[in-house]
């Protein structure tokens, strides 16, 4: 790899000595390897412990591609940052210098900027090809990628929300508090815990590790992200709807939602079971629970990867989403992230035959053995990805993860929802803090929402 950038580099300098900008674009992203294959680069963001998955998707594509003779291969960028923000900039920027990927895999909330941008390919062909097959999940393909009837980015898998909680603490409890004793969250998602059973249930835990172990050890009862991305979800949990009615109009400022902040706030400020900013300065809520600091954390199925190898010797469990009241069912936010192909790439058909051979059932093999990238779109890789968790310590609840896919929320992205997002999330500190009321800053997310749908952000 480093050979090759060098190759790359030298033979820019020379181009760009006699024909200036134009040519280092087009030597940026037309490299050829000794055997005759187009190098198509494709950008990941750095992660220790996603990357192997990637890198061994793309691997496996590459084996495709020599099978059936395809003059193509892969080669990683990652790019080193763990913020899909930063990450957004940095692809970008390498778009608009014609250097770097030519595909890779973005975020789902940031791939309405590149389609508004025109930074990326119309891959519509590419989707109708692989639906019309019958292997793929058609919905999948729908969504923040889709625009005018056209699809520019393809579906690299789900991931949805459940709720993970560590039995290992619950049973410490319960071992001296014996008739006193917590019940785990309730795996079933027409019969999912409460907001008021799982509110005691993370009192009573912070509480006894409290007296336990002193108030600089404590270990947290709950950690849920109040974020906005998680919000509808919550809602519809409450009886509400997903941020948006059925005409468009935001209904943030609405019972379900005051009442979920509600929540959220009798947890950070009164019983302070859960870690407000200043808790995870130094260590992030998803550390804190593999280390065993937290004892339920709501969260992506895309840590079951990260619970399987460093939760130690803490057994794991994993339980429905909780609701407002038994009256209603358990939804889970969903998420699809994307493969996309620059819009200015030099070898725009290599990159589609590329991205052909990262969604072939050998390709999301390879990554969904490593319980990464999360539900696959392929129908026959569905049953490896689940087949590969019942081989780890959260074998017991495959089970309850397939049942959470059939309650989906989809977090309804757009152009302006990632500034929408930001500028809520800079307040929340100041609601966390207990510097401002639930009703308040539910307000502020339904105006700032409002906002932005005006463009006036």
């Amino acid at each position: 790899m480093k050979k090759t950038l060098r190759k790359i580099l030298a033979g820019c300098l020379a181009l760009s000595m006699t024909v200036g900008a134009a040519g280092l674009g087009a030597c940026g992203n037309s490299d050829i390897d000794s055997e005759g294959n187009v190098i198509v680069t494709m950008s990941i963001m750095n992660s220790t412990n996603e990357n192997p998955g990637w890198l061994a998707m793309i691997d496996a594509a590459n084996e495709v591609l020599k099978r059936d003779g395809q003059k193509v291969r892969i080669e990683p960028e990652i790019i080193k940052t763990d913020s899909w923000d930063n990450y957004y900039t940095k692809v970008t920027s390498n778009i608009l210098g014609s250097i770097g990927g030519t595909i890779g895999r973005i975020a789902e909330s940031h791939m309405p900027m590149m389609v508004d941008k025109r930074q990326v390919m119309d891959l519509t062909s590419i989707r109708d090809e692989l639906v019309a097959t019958g292997e793929y999940d058609a919905s999948s393909f729908d969504g923040v990628a889709k625009n005018g009837g056209k699809y520019y980015g393809l579906p690299s898998g789900t991931q949805h929300m459940v709720l993970y909680y560590n039995k290992t603490l619950f049973d410490e409890y319960n071992a001296d508090n014996p008739t006193a004793r917590i019940e785990y969250p309730s795996d079933d998602w027409s019969n999912a815990s409460t907001f008021a059973e799982i509110r005691d249930t993370a009192k009573k835990i912070t509480d006894y590790y409290t007296a336990k172990l002193g108030a600089n050890k404590k270990k947290f009862g709950l950690s849920a992200g109040p974020y906005l991305a998680y919000a509808g979800m919550y809602a519809k949990n409450s009886g509400g709807v997903n941020i948006f009615d059925a005409n468009g109009e935001c209904q943030i400022a609405s019972q379900p939602f005051y009442d979920v902040y509600d929540w959220f706030t009798q947890m950070l400020v009164t019983d302070k079971s859960m870690p407000n900013t200043s808790d995870t300065q130094t260590l992030d809520a998803s550390a804190r629970f593999l280390g065993g600091n937290i004892a339920m954390i709501i969260d992506g199925v895309w840590q079951m990867h990260d619970i399987c190898e460093y939760t130690e010797n803490y057994e794991i469990g994993i339980a429905a989403i909780p609701v407002s009241d038994k009256q209603y069912t358990s939804y889970s936010t969903t998420f699809t992230d994307r493969f996309w192909a620059a819009r200015n790439s030099r070898h725009p058909e290599e990159d589609k035959i590329a991205l052909k051979a990262l969604m072939s059932k050998e390709a999301i093999t390879a990554v969904s053995n490593k319980q990464i990238g999360g539900i696959p779109i392929r129908t026959d890789c569905v049953d490896n990805y689940f087949e590969a968790i019942k081989g780890t310590k959260l074998s017991d609840y495959v089970d309850v993860v397939k049942n959470g896919i059939a309650n989906k929320v989809n977090v309804p992205y757009s152009t302006y929802y990632n500034i929408v997002d930001q500028q809520i999330n800079q307040k929340m500190s100041v609601w966390i803090n207990g510097n401002m009321t639930a009703k308040d800053y539910v307000d502020f997310m339904a105006d700032t929402m409002k906002k932005g749908m005006a463009g006036k952000l």
